[in-house]
């Protein structure tokens, strides 16, 4: 593979992992208002970093918009236009990529047929956190807006992949990794319905009373935290079989090293917001290790499909 479209499908990649970090992150400090409108923030290119460079009545005249526009809050603000930076970085790497993956239209057309899809979807992307911020933030947009960015990351991953030269034919292993691939996704959104739930609760206490938020929970709040032992065992077993293969556990130490260190941090981080009263900076460690695992997966099932 040319080493350029490798070097830009890595970042590619590396961006998609920061895009979904920073969203978290915008979730857990209530900043996804933080910019009113869209694409634009506050009417401006470059947001303000203070109040008295916005009108008196800014929030009026939103309001007469049909925007909610909360009281201006430069953190808030700062961490969401960041959040957009990274989007549209994003998409210049997706664009770069695209108009790359061309030359191999003739001998690896997946390449290019990944590449179409992936810079389509990050499109469509784009549109749907649009759709998130005029929506006020409505839930279920953003369960949305935030499994795409998992699929797109499955995308780009195989759109990387799809020259690697050795490959080792185990079905076996690749059925179970699609299986845990699957529970994966199930573990996923169930934790965003559990996010959702905790959204809830938390604007109703005025996001304090953190020490209850646990204890009010539904049932599938415990479900989810059961579920991560069954998938704890399920990759263990995938690990321990790639282990007893010499030479694929050799060719797999980055995957290995994201799945098993994803899954490691994801329980500890699950652990700590459960028994510490949910701490905000944990719920974006929890997100980000869900995508290492994903992605480390990925690779295992795309080093041993046949």
């Amino acid at each position: 593979m040319n080493s350029f479209y490798k070097h830009i499908s890595n970042i590619t990649i590396a961006l998609i992992i920061l895009v979904i970090a920073a969203g978290s992150i915008v979730r857990a400090t209530q900043s996804g208002m933080g910019c009113p409108d869209w694409p634009t923030c506050y009417g401006l290119i470059i947001p303000p970093t203070s109040v008295t460079q916005l009108p008196a009545d800014y929030q009026q005249v939103y309001a007469n918009a049909g925007i909610p526009a909360e009281s201006f809050d430069a953190m808030k603000t700062w961490i969401e236009y960041i959040n957009r930076l990274l989007g549209a970085l994003l998409g210049l790497s997706v664009l770069i990529q695209t108009v790359l993956s061309f030359r191999f239209r003739k001998n690896t057309p997946n390449i290019l047929y990944a590449s179409i899809a992936l810079l389509f979807l990050t499109g469509f992307q784009g549109w749907l956190g649009a759709l998130v911020v005029s929506s006020n933030l409505a839930p279920y947009r953003i369960t949305i807006h935030m499994l795409f960015a998992f699929l797109i990351l499955l995308i780009a991953n195989y759109a990387a992949s799809q020259e690697e030269e050795s490959r080792f034919s185990m079905p076996t292993i690749f059925r179970t990794s699609g299986i845990a691939m699957a529970l994966m996704f199930l573990q996923i959104l169930m934790g965003t319905q559990v996010r959702e739930e905790i959204d809830v609760l938390a604007k109703s206490l005025d996001f304090m009373q953190r020490d209850i938020w646990i204890d009010n929970l539904s049932t599938l709040f415990p479900i989810h935290r059961s579920f991560s032992l069954v998938l704890l065992g399920i990759h263990g077993w995938i690990l321990w079989q790639c282990k007893k293969q010499e030479m694929l556990w050799k060719s797999i130490k980055v995957p290995t090293f994201l799945l098993g260190t994803g899954l490691s941090i994801s329980i500890l981080s699950g652990i700590v917001m459960t028994y510490l009263s949910v701490p905000a900076f944990m719920q974006p460690v929890h997100l980000i290790c869900a995508s290492l695992i994903i992605l480390g997966l990925h690779k295992v099932m795309l080093k041993v499909r046949s």
